[in-house]
């Protein structure tokens, strides 16, 4: 019996390939315009007067928020990294003299006692692995962000901004009812404000 999931298997499958094939300095080119996009962000003010942010450690060909969490540094903004509890994420404070453990999917997480949870955030910068320009997004499949932000308005914190590469840009994607949409997506060379 075919599950009606498989068009997005296949599309993440065919996606996450086609980032992995991006050539290490392709990568690099894409985290510097990336900063560039942001900082040149007139539509989007609530960047501008940010002082939490969450970003994500680069895994699976992501675009890579690196550069970026520099920029956040240098502007005094506080960084804050996903961490996996139970089924939900939750996020911690992320700096230089960081101590790191890998969770379950071995990717690296913060070790710490102190969390926020996504409501005190003011942006949390999501990887993808597709996007359309309709504000859908389609992750890795596990779920932790939707579940996350399940009960999150449109008008409330955080506000919710994609990060992906060019290539991962689809024209319609499917979505479920679990898909919490973004209010934005930003690529190296444009921002989608949705």
């Amino acid at each position: 019996m075919t599950s009606h999931l498989d068009p997005r298997q296949t599309l993440r499958r065919q996606l996450r390939q086609t980032r992995r094939n991006l050539s290490a300095e392709e990568q690099l080119t894409a985290a510097t315009q990336l900063v560039s996009c942001i900082k040149n962000c007139p539509d989007l003010p609530e960047i501008e007067n940010a002082k939490r942010v969450a970003l994500y450690l680069t895994n699976d060909g992501e675009i890579s928020p690196h550069l970026l969490c520099d920029y956040y540094w240098q502007q005094g903004i506080q960084t804050y990294l996903p961490v996996v509890q139970g089924k939900q994420l939750t996020f911690a404070h992320y700096s230089p003299d960081t101590v790191w453990q890998e969770n379950v999917f071995g990717i690296k997480e913060p070790v710490t006692t102190e969390y926020l949870s996504g409501d005190e955030l003011d942006i949390v910068l999501l990887p993808l692995v597709g996007f359309d320009t309709k504000g859908g997004r389609l992750g890795m499949g596990g779920g932790f962000y939707d579940r996350t932000f399940a009960d999150k308005k449109a008008n409330e914190k955080p506000l919710l901004i994609g990060l992906a590469h060019n290539c991962q840009e689809v024209k319609s994607l499917p979505i479920e009812g679990w898909d919490v949409p973004l209010q934005a997506i930003i690529t190296p060379s444009h921002i989608i404000n949705v």
